[in-house]
């Protein structure tokens, strides 16, 4: 076990710019905020440690928005290409089903002749990924200061933010968290869905079978994503839930302002072009009808 424990020594180095960027960064900001606040009694009674969270959040995502918006920008920018050029798509998969590697060389040629970047969605999860360092130093600096009582963590009605809602079951033998504990994580939870929902575009009606999988895919997140988030504000301290939901709220009125309400508003999906209907040939008008010549007998019609 030790053996295996000094391979990760090599990253040693890595964990230390980590901690010292973000762990120490942000629990120096916590405490700076939580003290200016403290020395204000009204900010005090509602509890300054969980408005010091607040404030750090909306810094945190003020940062990150330039990286959120152009993550909004590529995310519709390549959900658009996918979409124009999904026929032809599905048209060459089927050409080449049983041939991969013509397939794959067809769908990059058709990639590159649209100029479609097909790694462009991957792109979009810049934001996503940088947060996870973030996520995790909050975590071991709520979790260091309610080992140590830095300060008093209260906030609204809840008693402690460092605390973990599971440890405060509504009903012992439960895995249901107090009420007072149960707020945040429903609350970082529906916030999550709302944001899903708003990243949604309209159905295509003309959806290959490929785009339909990715569809119904999305829409299976867009349930088991709200209840993870649920999950982890529950066994992580709840001021890492409210740092969550904030952060939810702030990235909703960003995605508002790039995108408007996008699937959280009910949307038609796009009408089929109308059919173009050919005029019929109209038949040719009887000319003028000939005279016969003075003198000339009638013709006896055929038996």
């Amino acid at each position: 076990m030790n053996e295996l424990r000094s391979l990760f020594n090599v990253f040693a180095p890595v964990q230390h710019i980590w901690w010292t960027i973000f762990g120490e960064g942000f629990s120096w900001a916590l405490s700076t905020l939580y003290h200016f606040l403290a020395g204000i009694p009204l900010v005090s009674a509602l509890g300054a440690y969980g408005l010091a969270i607040i404030l750090l959040t909306i810094v945190i995502k003020s940062v990150l928005s330039p990286l959120y918006h152009f993550q909004l920008s590529v995310s519709r920018k390549a959900q658009a290409e996918q979409r124009r050029i999904a026929p032809e798509v599905a048209a060459l998969r089927k050409k080449f089903k049983n041939e991969p590697q013509k397939q794959q060389a067809a769908l990059m040629e058709l990639y590159k002749e649209h100029g479609v970047n097909p790694l462009s969605s991957l792109t979009g999860c810049l934001p996503a990924v940088l947060q996870l360092p973030i996520l995790t130093a909050l975590y071991y600096v709520f979790l260091g200061n309610a080992q140590h009582k830095a300060f008093p963590d209260h906030f609204l009605w809840i008693q402690h933010l460092n605390d973990q809602p599971n440890i405060h079951p509504l009903i012992q033998g439960l895995p249901i968290p107090a009420l007072p504990y149960l707020v945040i994580p429903l609350l970082a939870a529906a916030t999550t869905f709302v944001q899903s929902r708003m990243m949604m575009q309209p159905p295509n009606p003309n959806a290959t079978e490929q785009e339909q999988q990715t569809q119904s895919m999305t829409q299976s997140m867009q349930v088991v994503m709200p209840l993870m988030i649920a999950y982890f504000a529950f066994v992580t301290p709840a001021g890492l839930g409210l740092y969550w939901f904030i952060s939810n709220c702030f990235a909703i009125i960003q995605q508002y302002l790039v995108a408007g309400w996008g699937g959280l508003r009910r949307q038609d999906p796009p009408a089929l072009p109308a059919p173009v209907v050919k005029p019929k040939p109209k038949p040719p008008e009887p000319g003028p009808a000939r005279k016969a010549p003075p003198g000339a007998r009638p013709r006896r019609a055929r038996r």
